[in-house]
């Protein structure tokens, strides 16, 4: 919802009723909710060390109940409120969506972090970022086709959930790890990630300053994130496992709702 927020105030473009919101909403919990389920199906080793697949097995059975409310709801939201016109804009996330959940819940491993986990990352960010960019395509005049989807404010926002969701990945494995095993390797694997998200702050800032409109906001915020990112991968040490989790979305969400009230501010 925040990342919709700013790339409609980045644009210029009121979104006049909420109901696009609560579809985005809808969807990208059902998403959500349906990658936990089938890895409880398909017998991901993580439900037996994640708290939140442990909680998904505990109460599979009532989370499945709500999925299946929460679709027939998002389709009387499209069909009664919005209209078959959503179809032109979602059908891209959609796609994409399909793809995360196949290779998300992908059991084979190979090595440290599997070819089913970087694929499933790659197709869930791509979905994230198109969706996020629905209400100003919706609502404006920027048009529903490919070339404005995938523009390159939307490829900055997929290199940063990637980012996310790769510290994630290596929190969780560094976590499974003994301590002491294989250190030399992982210092060195944290220091050349590191590297990689102060690049992409640069590149973010870079992209900041060629803009002389509001969509400076956009990338003046996924510069921010990264910077969030980065701090929090100094810390993780002194941070239990589910509290490292929750603020690496904290440090994907307010960035940009901060950017989107700037953006609305200078507009």
């Amino acid at each position: 919802m925040a990342w919709a927020f700013a790339v409609s105030q980045s644009h210029l473009v009121v979104v006049s009723s909420p109901w696009l919101y609560q579809f985005l909403f809808v969807a990208v919990w059902c998403v959500n909710m349906l990658d936990r389920v089938l890895k409880v199906f398909r017998g991901d080793p993580a439900v037996h060390t994640d708290e939140c697949l442990m909680f998904a097995r505990r109460h599979c059975f009532v989370i499945c109940l709500l999925i299946a409310v929460a679709a027939v709801t998002g389709l009387w939201i499209m069909f009664f409120q919005l209209g078959v016109v959503i179809f032109e804009f979602a059908l891209l996330p959609g796609v994409f969506s399909i793809l995360f959940l196949f290779f998300s819940t992908n059991p084979y491993r190979k090595g440290g972090i599997s070819t089913g986990f970087g694929l499933g990352a790659f197709f869930a960010s791509v979905a994230f970022a198109t969706g996020a960019g629905i209400p100003a395509y919706f609502y404006g005049n920027l048009g529903g086709g490919w070339g404005s989807q995938l523009s390159t404010s939307t490829w900055y926002l997929v290199a940063l959930v990637v980012l996310g969701m790769f510290s994630r990945e290596r929190w969780n494995e560094e976590e499974r790890e003994k301590e002491g095993e294989d250190s030399v390797a992982r210092d060195m694997v944290s220091l050349v990630w590191m590297g990689v998200i102060v690049i992409y702050v640069v590149f973010c800032l870079a992209a900041a300053a060629q803009e002389y409109t509001a969509d400076a906001w956009i990338y003046y915020g996924l510069a921010m994130a990264g910077a969030f990112m980065f701090v929090l991968d100094r810390l993780k040490k002194n941070m239990p496992p589910l509290m490292l989790h929750t603020l690496s979305w904290v440090a994907l969400i307010f960035p940009m709702v901060l950017s989107g009230l700037l953006a609305q501010a200078s507009s």
